[in-house]
């Protein structure tokens, strides 16, 4: 996906962010794929944390214990064995953390999501439906290749190809394991990932439903049509959700007021954008900003 213009936290950024303590351990401004234990998770990261929105993709398998992680508008409830994926330029916040979590964290920089991901269904599969359960035999397989990943990586150099292959075949047998239904890949669907995905790179410049369809070769009306099936609401509201959970991260920033952060996101009317804000969240800009500083205190 395209880098957007605001607010984009890197790895390093995380770390500086939201962990309390930096691991030694840490190569993660060398690595452009990394994996690390679940465990240590509480020792350095103290939730709740803000929101925020990745430049980078990570997956998340808990053997043990969970949590909560807020993707994008969705409080994801996290227990064992569960994976949750989480794709470049969404965004994230971790509510909470359960003390006995176990299983790894995996980051995969952009640069390799085309050889983990060769089918791009998939990868949108994934994106838009990041949390998946599996059985707990299914878990402990993934858990090894895991296993087998911190080995290599900790006894060989230069291993990328070797890790990135082990990678695939975690990502093939979660694709095995998915719902019948999600794992179906109809015309419809298909156009509603591709709808969203191109949502995710575009919103700042278009909101236009007419961009999306000429952009997918379908007309505007069969474009609808296929969105509202799949997910029960029309392309329009799925662009203005997607810019007013952006604008929360902006309204983070104290040093800008109100209307810098409506023009910023290309609204000449700051008042619509307060009743667009106002509609989606039950809250004024303003209210959700004091809400903010509350969290703060």
């Amino acid at each position: 996906m395209k880098k957007k213009s605001f607010n984009i936290v890197n790895f390093e950024g995380f770390v500086s962010q939201f962990m309390q303590n930096e691991p030694q351990s840490f190569n993660y401004k060398l690595a452009p794929f990394q994996i690390y234990p679940l465990s240590v998770a509480l020792s350095f990261i103290k939730p709740p944390t803000s929101l925020f929105r990745t430049d980078h993709n990570f997956l998340l398998l808990f053997a043990k214990g969970g949590g909560e992680q807020q993707v994008d508008n969705d409080i994801q409830q996290l227990n064992a064995n569960d994976v949750l994926f989480i794709r470049e330029g969404h965004l994230n916040a971790i509510k909470s953390i359960d003390e006995d979590t176990n299983g790894y964290y995996i980051y995969v920089d952009n640069l390799l999501i085309s050889q983990i991901f060769t089918d791009k269904a998939l990868l949108n599969r994934f994106t838009f439906n990041p949390k998946h359960s599996v059985e707990q035999g299914e878990m402990e397989w993934l858990c090894q290749c895991c296993d087998l990943i911190m080995k290599h990586k900790n006894n060989f150099n230069n291993s990328i190809e070797v890790e990135a292959s082990l990678l695939k075949a975690i990502i093939t047998k979660l694709a095995k394991t998915w719902p019948s239904g999600l794992s179906k890949s109809d015309r419809q669907s298909e156009i509603t990932m591709l709808f969203k995905e191109l949502l995710y790179d575009n919103f700042m410049h278009t909101r236009n439903v007419k961009f999306y369809a000429d952009s997918l070769a379908v007309s505007e009306n069969y474009l609808n049509r296929c969105v509202n099936n799949v997910t029960n609401k029309a392309p329009k509201q799925h662009i203005n959700e997607v810019i007013i959970y952006h604008s929360r991260v902006l309204l983070q920033d104290f040093s800008k007021n109100i209307t810098q952060v409506a023009l910023e996101l290309n609204f000449q009317d700051a008042s619509y954008f307060g009743r667009l804000f106002k509609q989606l969240t039950a809250q004024t800009p303003l209210q959700y900003r004091n809400s903010l500083s509350q969290d703060l205190s």
